[in-house]
C-alpha cells in the first residue's frame, strides 16, 4: 500500500489556523464514534425497510410493422419495497473491523415471505456461530427478488473514518448548514490513498468489478462534532457512458451509547439520467448476546 502524506510545513509558535483547530476537533471525535461503532455493530439486530426506483431493462420484443417499430422503446420505472431483519458481521479472515451487511428478507411488496422471529434467530446463529457459508448466502438476500441496482453495506459507512483511516483522506471545512432543525458543520473528504471503497458489479459485462475511490462530505453537530450526515460520491466513464453513484447515510445516538444508522439514500446515474434510486430506513434495533441463547436487551 502507498501511503500518501501531505505535510504542511509551519514555522515554530505560529497558532494553527482555525480551520485547522476545527478539522482536528472533527476527525478526533468522528474517529471516536466510528470506533464505537465498530464495538456495538456485530451485537444488533434492526429492521431496514428498502424501497427501490429502477429503470427496466427494456424488452427484447420489438414490433416489426407500424411506427413503434421506428422509435425507441419508453422506459418503464420498477417499483419494489423489501423489509428484511438485518444485522452487521465478519467473515472469517477479513481484515480487523471489516463489517458487512447482512439480512433475512421478511416482506416483499407487501407479501409476507418469512416470520420476523425466524428471520431474527438466522441471522443471530449465523453471527454467534461464525457459519461464514450461511453469512455468505444472507449477503446476497438481494438477489432473489428481481432488484435492478441494489446497494449494499451503506450502513457501516461511519468505519470509513477510524483512527487508522483518518489519513487517507484529505478534508476541508465548508461551513454551516442545519438538518432536522440542528446546527451542523460540513467537511468536504477527498480519499488520496488506501484501497478504493466503493466496489462496483455491473451485471450486463459478466460481473464485471471495478473499484472507485470516494469524495464527499461529512456533516457534523456544531457543539459536539458527532456525526449526523455522511456524503459519498464516485463516478466512472466520461459523457454519455458516465456512472455516477452518490449516497447519503445518517446517525443517530442509539440507546445502546453508539451511533447507528437510521436512514440511507442512494441513486445512480448513467449519462446523466437517474438508473435507479435506493431509499433505506432502519429502525427497532435490539441488542443480543454472544451466547446461542438469544436474548434482546433494550436498555441501555
Amino acid at each position: 500500500m502507498r501511503l500518501l502524506c501531505v505535510l504542511l510545513l509551519v514555522p515554530p509558535l505560529v497558532p494553527l489556523s482555525r480551520g485547522d483547530e476545527l478539522t482536528r476537533k472533527m476527525t478526533a471525535r468522528v474517529s471516536e464514534e466510528a470506533e464505537a461503532f465498530q464495538r456495538l455493530a456485530p451485537q444488533v439486530l434492526g429492521e431496514e425497510t428498502l424501497h427501490q426506483r429502477s429503470i427496466k431493462p427494456p424488452s427484447r420484443f420489438r414490433p416489426r410493422i407500424g411506427n413503434a417499430a421506428t422509435t425507441a422503446p419508453k422506459s418503464e420505472w420498477q417499483e419494489r419495497t423489501i423489509v428484511s431483519e438485518y444485522a452487521f458481521t465478519a467473515l472469517s479472515g477479513a481484515d480487523s473491523g471489516e463489517l458487512h451487511e447482512i439480512r433475512q428478507v421478511t416482506t416483499v411488496d407487501g407479501k409476507k415471505i418469512e416470520d420476523t422471529k425466524k428471520a431474527q434467530a438466522a441471522l443471530a446463529k449465523a453471527i454467534t456461530a461464525n457459519d461464514d457459508g450461511r453469512k455468505k448466502a444472507l449477503l446476497k438476500q438481494f438477489e432473489k427478488y428481481g432488484l435492478l441496482g441494489a446497494v449494499t453495506d451503506y450502513g457501516q459507512a461511519l468505519l470509513l473514518f477510524t483512527r487508522r483511516n483518518m489519513e487517507r483522506y484529505e478534508f476541508t471545512p465548508k461551513g454551516s448548514n442545519w438538518l432536522n432543525g440542528q446546527s451542523v458543520r460540513v467537511f468536504g473528504y477527498k480519499q488520496l490513498d488506501g484501497p478504493e471503497t466503493v466496489t462496483v458489479i455491473e451485471e450486463k459485462r459478466n460481473d464485471q468489478v471495478t473499484h472507485l475511490r470516494i469524495e464527499g462530505e461529512l456533516w457534523v453537530r456544531s457543539d459536539t462534532f458527532m456525526p449526523v450526515r455522511i456524503i459519498m460520491a464516485s463516478r466512472q466513464g466520461l459523457g454519455e457512458d458516465q456512472v455516477k453513484e452518490e449516497a447519503s447515510i445518517d446517525y443517530a445516538m442509539s440507546q445502546f451509547g453508539a451511533l447507528l444508522p437510521v436512514k440511507s439514500e442512494h441513486r445512480e446515474t448513467r449519462g446523466g439520467k437517474i438508473a435507479t434510486e435506493n431509499q433505506f430506513i432502519y429502525s427497532n434495533f435490539k441488542k443480543f448476546g454472544a451466547s446461542s441463547d438469544i436474548k434482546f436487551e433494550t436498555d441501555k
